[in-house]
């Protein structure tokens, strides 16, 4: 019965995607007729309302059944995925704190914080970015960003430097995730400004010589005006101004650090392009500000995926072993009720499914019906060295917009979701095939108890995780962010991601105590890797001795 019952649902799948299939545009330069083409689903349409029927009678006898049948109990030690369906379980897996082993016998995963130089510096210091213009717009005068933690003014100076590595020294990280600002690069179309380029060098050398390796964002949502104003990346051919852009900085990130590697060892070319094309023009949270628009959506989304490519290209021919990769954001919407399980359907196939296929595949598709139908084969399949991946929560769509189960709140608004992690991380390696560094995770709270609790949970869940995808492939995890800052569309208030506070425009001098388990556990990695650590400098600085010395010799001899 259960395989008949199986059967059904997956032929009532199948005729309602060839529906749908009918009721997408058809592609460019097609000479079929579009009415007959819509019309072809037409007897589709009895088949598919019988074996719905069948399904839905089906799953309301499940259910019903359920109430009188004992329901087997899973054990999350064992199987993790059951946390996922059911939050309630996380009390079964006990103290956690002490099961957290993650990355600590690896000496090189990286352990880090996450800003974007927007948002942590504000509209003042970023006066030539769209986003400069678009608050203005979008966000209430009392919640603009002004200058947020003026991070930006740290980092050119010496004390102001030092300041940010002693904020990292006590969170224990060994990576700090920063961006590039493009509009401070390049204000004006053409106008290459390298005063500023060096604020961003200095900072990298910086954090090299305290023993903290910067990871560089080169988009991170903000471009320069000019730029945006030409169409972005929805327009194909305002490519190689990135491009060229790209060119521009990557000369001093991968010039030699101490006769060793590249000065910047890991490189992001574009944050989360699924999220700022669904942003940009679906929710009408981004500039330019368009509702539902999936059509300009996957154009943009396909035009920022080449720029991709072609960064990615451009800076390994320019240094073959920094790492370069994309940042992708997890975003798996889900339906509070059947009756709009379209919505996530459909956001889901521009949030993860489209970049997912098209790194899998090399092909970009992007069918939605009656409003989309983008279609394009790349001549070689895209590369990325790792992913990065960021991950919040599972947003559950109701009729009053996104809600949660019933797991405690946050700031964001999102439901409190840290097992969603896990089956994040297998998705997207499962697309891929790279490895993954988790750039961005944490939460928006007010309550040191709800954020200790998130990190603790989301850590064990990126550790189950990495049970399954082996520990070669999770590279590293990073908390969003080093401070509380601007949070886009949301303002600066009432959202607190922080480890750091920030206060009277300053950051606070110990970082918040919800931040303890990620603290710990980067600490006691710091403990076990120092002696190793410390006996590679000593060895370096002892062949650097012994070269000089031989190099002095040789010159005196031919002299």
């Amino acid at each position: 019965m259960v395989e008949i019952f199986n059967s059904m649902e997956m032929l009532n799948t199948h005729i309602w995607t060839l529906v749908e299939e009918a009721l997408t545009p058809l592609p460019n330069g097609s000479k079929a007729s579009p009415i007959y083409h819509a019309l072809s689903c037409c007897p589709l349409f009895p088949a598919g309302l019988v074996t719905g029927s069948l399904v839905l009678a089906e799953k309301t006898i499940r259910y019903g059944a359920s109430f009188f049948t004992k329901k087997k109990e899973n054990d999350p030690l064992l199987d993790f995925s059951s946390v996922e369906q059911d939050s309630r379980l996380w009390s079964k897996l006990g103290d956690l704190q002490s099961k957290i082993t993650l990355g600590l016998s690896n000496p090189n995963f990286l352990l880090g914080t996450a800003t974007c130089t927007y948002q942590d510096s504000g509209a003042e210091n970023c006066q030539n970015s769209q986003w400069a213009s678009w608050e203005l717009k979008k966000v209430p005068e009392d919640n603009r960003s002004g200058k947020s933690a003026d991070l930006f003014s740290l980092y050119q100076t010496t004390s102001g430097r030092q300041e940010i590595i002693d904020k990292l020294h006590k969170l224990g990280v060994n990576t700090y995730r920063f961006s590039i600002e493009w509009s401070h690069i390049e204000p004006r179309e053409g106008e290459f400004h390298k005063e500023m380029l060096d604020v961003y060098i200095d900072l990298c050398k910086a954090l090299r010589d305290a023993g903290i390796q910067p990871l560089v964002t080169l988009h991170h949502f903000s471009e320069p005006k000019w730029f945006h104003e030409k169409g972005s990346f929805e327009k194909e051919e305002n490519i190689p101004y990135f491009e060229r852009f790209v060119k521009y900085v990557s000369g001093p990130m991968t010039q030699p650090y101490k006769r060793s590697t590249n000065l910047v060892p890991y490189v992001c070319t574009i944050n989360e392009p699924t999220i700022e094309a669904f942003s940009r023009y679906v929710l009408q949270a981004f500039s330019p500000g368009d509702t539902l628009n999936f059509k300009r959506a996957g154009l943009f989304l396909k035009g920022v995926l080449k720029a991709h490519t072609i960064a990615y290209d451009l800076l390994k021919a320019k240094a073959p072993q920094m790492q370069v990769g994309i940042v992708h954001q997890y975003l798996a919407f889900e339906a509070a009720n059947p009756l709009l399980s379209f919505v996530p359907r459909y956001f889901n196939r521009l949030t993860n499914e489209t970049a997912l296929r098209f790194f899998k595949t090399g092909l970009f598709e992007l069918k939605i019906p009656f409003l989309c139908n983008i279609h394009e084969q790349m001549e070689a399949k895209p590369q990325t060295d790792f992913v990065g991946l960021q991950y919040y929560a599972r947003p559950v769509i109701g009729f009053t917009g996104s809600i949660g189960y019933h797991e405690p709140q946050t700031l964001m608004p999102m439901r409190e979701d840290p097992a969603g992690l896990y089956r994040a991380v297998i998705e997207t390696h499962k697309a891929f095939q790279k490895p993954i560094i988790v750039t961005e995770n944490g939460i928006s709270t007010n309550s040191d108890e709800q954020r200790s609790r998130y990190l603790e949970r989301a850590l064990y869940a990126l550790q189950r995780a990495q049970d399954i995808v082996g520990k070669e492939n999770v590279l590293g995890y990073f908390v969003w962010s080093l401070c509380d800052n601007f949070e886009w569309d949301r303002g600066m208030k009432p959202q607190a991601f922080g480890l750091y506070s920030v206060q009277d425009g300053k950051l606070s001098q110990q970082p918040k105590m919800g931040a303890d388990p990620f603290i710990q556990l980067a600490k006691t990695w710091q403990n076990i890797h120092r002696a190793q650590i410390s006996q590679s400098k000593t060895i370096h600085s002892l062949f650097t001795t012994v070269f000089s010395h031989s190099k002095r010799r040789l010159l005196q001899a031919i002299k």
